[in-house]
């Protein structure tokens, strides 16, 4: 395709194209490749491969695996949180009674269901819980500094703000029912395996692999006596080489090399993280083979669009899989769309820098907008052509245009909900669960019905609220402050140090020897303010605070965070 001929394809599922839709059960209105998929997955099932081997399916986005040792059971992965993990827990109880003899994480994203399968004290001793080294690692770091986005973001992308019936429903709940508990039943792992690691558990011969795909941390499990492969490489859908909600970067490289292992061992059963397993060494080597096409097809041809010079949205136009990828039933695009995954390469391999110099320095998003809407005539222009666009069903068109106005004008009645109307035909158009997730749940906060930033707080280690700080600095405020302050918790018996520098903060483990400042207070008082649900000056109000030093200057510093 010649680069002027990428404009003129205009039409698809969001702007004039015509949509199938049809209504779930929860009468959600969706597009009728999402129903037809989701309306098979909403059925949670227990699936006896052999004698040793279960596999429980749809409670929740990810399989549970169970293998039956000599004495207990192995379990891989453990669900989204601690209802969907109770869940699992209570149906596996329906087949065995053996005890829980290894948890094992496929990867970090599965961890939150462990604790009815590992009771308090159990771990590392009747139990073992089994990751790559890295897992509670890179869940901390994900936690905390970019924890309350993620959060957000996540709760968007799978629907979690979106109501549990009507036509804004989400066709499929992976946080368990409407009164599951959606607390966190993390467990810390007690042994991180090595790449190519063999192990013994519970009689049972593993080796495990270092396979990275949409985490640096996922593993595959090879278990020879019974030829199957356990595997996050493979899912059920086209991989999400990107995800809406904000990852790092995942390299289709990596992700090759992980599926390349598991068609090197070409197993009779291989079981995927997401969707259903595979029983024949045929079915599974043709899964492997193909999915691993979809992903280094992708790879190959936006490298081959950034060669030409072509920018990310036109590479992205460009690109479709081949027929007999495009319609394998599990490279289908209801999670995440295939033009996403070409951008977030391009993101990975080039950057945000489309290669067009005129995007080097851009104009603010408010000036542009300013001279958009002065160019069509005014606010009322913009708004009438708003609403022409979006009675000829151009709702992608009218979602763009119509931003112009709300980024001079936020709050807007009349622009945001013809915003929040475009959104959700376009949610209501999508194949993709997670573009539906976020255009319908910006819909419902622009309508007033939801509001997006009301999401729990991440959970904080201690010394991780104090490291937090360094991302949340007004440096204005701080001015030309020069401050060690020491913060110690008296209820943890730990000190830690925090050097306020001229506009940087810099978060110190080790206990400052001669600070400016020294502040004595609870975990839980220091947990409550860094939250941002106490002001500085309340909590030094209280009479377990105690400060050494000059009061009023901890407080001006403390006020130069955006809590």
């Amino acid at each position: 395709m010649k680069n002027n001929e990428i404009g003129l394809k205009k039409k698809n599922q969001y702007n004039n194209g015509q949509v199938e839709k049809v209504t779930m059960p929860n009468g959600a209105i969706v597009n009728k490749q999402m129903g037809e998929y989701y309306s098979q997955v909403n059925k949670p099932k227990v699936t006896h491969l052999t004698n040793k081997i279960s596999v429980l399916e749809h409670f929740s986005i990810d399989n549970t695996v169970v293998i039956q040792g000599d004495s207990g059971l192995i379990i891989w992965d453990t669900g989204f949180n601690m209802g969907v993990g109770k869940q699992k827990f209570e149906a596996i109880r329906k087949f065995t009674d053996k005890p829980i003899k290894a948890v094992i994480y496929s990867h970090n994203h599965y961890t939150s269901g462990a604790r009815p399968f590992v009771p308090k004290g159990s771990e590392g001793k009747e139990i073992e819980v089994i990751a790559h080294p890295d897992v509670h690692k890179n869940l901390l770091s994900s936690s905390v500094e970019l924890g309350k986005m993620l959060k957000k973001t996540t709760a968007q992308h799978f629907g979690f703000f979106l109501p549990k019936e009507g036509p804004d429903a989400s066709p499929v709940s992976y946080d368990g029912s409407k009164e599951a508990d959606k607390t966190s039943g993390y467990v810390q792992p007690t042994y991180g395996v090595r790449d190519k690691e063999k192990m013994e558990i519970d009689g049972v011969e593993f080796q495990f692999f270092h396979t990275p795909s949409d985490t640096m941390d996922s593993l595959t499990a090879w278990l020879p006596e019974h030829d199957a492969v356990i595997t996050n490489s493979i899912w059920h859908v086209l991989p999400n080489m990107y995800t809406l909600r904000g990852q790092p970067y995942r390299d289709p490289l990596y992700w090759l090399e992980g599926i390349d292992q598991v068609r090197k061992l070409n197993p009779k059963i291989l079981i995927p993280a997401h969707g259903e397993p595979v029983s024949t060494k045929e079915s599974s080597y043709e899964l492997a083979t193909n999915y691993r096409d979809a992903i280094a097809f992708i790879y190959s041809q936006t490298i081959r669009g950034i060669n030409k010079g072509l920018k990310p949205d036109e590479i992205a136009e460009e690109i479709t899989l081949p027929e007999h990828l495009a319609n394998h039933p599990r490279l289908s695009e209801v999670y995440g769309e295939l033009t996403h995954q070409v951008k977030g390469v391009y993101s990975g391999l080039i950057g945000w820098f489309s290669l067009d110099a005129a995007d080097i320095n851009p104009i603010s998003t408010q000036y542009r907008s300013e001279k958009i809407v002065e160019g069509f005539g005014g606010i009322e222009k913009v708004i009438q052509a708003s609403k022409k666009a979006l009675e000829e069903r151009e709702y992608a068109w009218t979602a763009e245009l119509i931003t112009h106005v709300l980024n001079i004008h936020p709050d807007m009645e009349q622009a945001r909900l013809i915003k929040a109307k475009a959104l959700r035909e376009m949610g209501q158009a999508t194949p993709a669960l997670s573009s539906r997730g976020f255009y319908l749940s910006q819909a419902l906060h622009l309508e007033g019905k939801i509001d997006l930033n009301n999401v729990s707080n991440p959970y904080l280690p201690i010394e991780r609220s104090i490291k937090l700080l360094e991302y949340k600095i007004d440096p204005e405020k701080l001015g030309q402050i020069d401050k060690l302050l020491k913060i110690c918790f008296s209820d943890l018996t730990e000190c830690y140090g925090l050097h306020m520098r001229k506009g940087v903060a810099e978060f110190l483990e080790e206990e400052p020897t001669d600070p400016d400042i020294t502040l004595k207070i609870s975990s839980n008082l220091w947990i409550t303010f860094v939250l941002g649900k106490m002001e500085i000056e309340e909590v030094m109000k209280e009479s377990n605070v105690q400060v050494e030093g000059d009061q009023s200057v901890l407080i001006e510093v403390m006020q130069a965070f955006e809590l």
